[in-house]
């Protein structure tokens, strides 16, 4: 994971980028956002540190206030500090020193801005880190550039260019006096030892000793970086653009995602071939209906399926005996005749009478007396009911009953 020191320049309305690089040195030359992340593959982790320029640190006191209510109780205690509303700004408790809550604050517009931008180059900000967080604990000041950074805990925490240090001294130590020790550090002893002389001269009761430490700012940084957990601003509204980097990404979502796809498709898929056997299945039972009226007219119907099989499986114990001997005999006298031009249209069946009533269509009425003969061989008896002549042949209907 990359980390990146960003600073929001007024003047450029731009966010500038001074990466840290592999060995933890901090590049000196600033460069644009988004020029940065040009050079950086899609969907990179950061970590942001934010420039101690573009955010504030109170010290606040908040006596009897339980840890449980201090985050909603911070804000009102910062009210008068602040000169726009509370909604302004992201406001973060981060621990306390003596009796004094240490709170940083930024604008939240800011923040907001800082992430969409990172967005749209398709950065991944795991963290937004104050950079004062990183100096040592203790009363520490550290050379960054022409800068000092200051961490002088329950008195002050920021960022102070050189040329103002006298004035913000004078504000801070003028009547101050401890029992404690200050460690500048700066990558060159002369001006560390400079900033030591003014205090030691200026306010000698200030600090029991000063050390001067050979150490630069990116080296401060790399042992911060190093603490197991820092002050984090991306809570509260900016908390759901945050990822912590010890959750395991879930593998199994985009299997849980295809199956709840695929479930929904088999579900719909199940439903519509449903409608269209129930369609099938009514449309099937209005013709079993009309093909039994047809074959069976003036019988009741009362158990379709049943009926069927009775009449099919010779279970009826009056009709359906007469019914499938005629159909039978009926077919074999007319394969029998050999009469390929007449052909049976219909027939109907009287269960009372016990009776086939066969309706034919043929070339010529000597077709129709030969099945007529045909049948009487098979030893039914036969009759012509009618017959017809239209412009196709003949048309003709057959009475068929059992022998006698």
């Amino acid at each position: 994971m990359l980390t990146i020191r960003v600073t929001w320049s007024a003047r450029l309305s731009e966010w500038l980028v001074n990466a840290l690089d592999t060995e933890g040195h901090l590049s000196p030359k600033s460069e644009t956002l988004s020029q940065w992340a040009e050079d950086q593959p899609d969907l990179t982790q950061v970590r942001l540190l934010l420039n101690a320029m573009n955010y504030s640190c109170h010290w606040v006191s908040m006596p009897g206030v339980s840890g449980r209510n201090l985050n909603r109780a911070l804000p009102f205690a910062l009210e008068e500090h602040l000169l726009e509303d509370l909604d302004h700004y992201q406001i973060v408790a981060a621990g306390k020193v003596g009796g004094m809550v240490r709170a940083y604050v930024a604008n939240a517009e800011l923040i907001d801005r800082l992430l969409e931008s990172c967005e749209s180059h398709h950065l991944l900000v795991k963290s937004l880190i104050p950079e004062t967080t990183l100096l040592p604990k203790g009363n520490c000041i550290v050379r960054d550039g022409n800068d000092w950074l200051f961490s002088l805990p329950g008195k002050l925490e920021g960022r102070v260019n050189e040329a103002a240090i006298t004035p913000v001294l004078e504000s801070l130590l003028e009547e101050w006096e401890s029992e404690e020790v200050l460690d500048i550090k700066a990558p060159a002893l002369d001006q560390a030892r400079l900033l030591s002389s003014s205090l030691e001269t200026g306010f000698p009761n200030a600090f029991t000793e000063i050390q001067n430490t050979l150490e630069s700012v990116e080296s401060v940084f790399e042992e911060g970086l190093k603490q197991a957990s820092h002050p984090n601003l991306l809570v509260g509204q900016f908390q759901q653009r945050e990822t912590s980097d010890n959750t395991p990404s879930a593998w199994w979502r985009p299997l849980a995602g295809m199956a709840a796809v695929w479930l929904v498709l088999v579900a719909v898929y199940m439903a519509v071939e449903n409608q269209q056997l129930k369609q099938h299945s009514i449309e099937v039972q209005k013709r079993s209906v009309a093909l039994y009226k047809q074959l069976f007219p003036g019988e009741r119907i009362r158990m379709l399926e049943r009926q069927f099989r009775e009449k099919l499986n010779d279970d009826s114990p009056v009709a359906a005996v007469g019914f499938v001997s005629l159909v039978n005999s009926t077919a074999q006298a007319h394969a029998a005749a050999g009469l390929k031009s007449l052909n049976i249209t219909s027939m109907r069946y009287n269960d009372r009478l016990q009776e086939l009533m066969v309706e034919v269509s043929a070339s010529n009425l000597n077709d129709v007396q030969a099945l007529r003969q045909a049948l009487e061989k098979q030893g039914l008896q036969a009759e012509v009911a009618s017959a017809s002549n239209d412009k196709n042949g003949v048309k003709g209907r057959l009475k068929i009953g059992a022998s006698a």
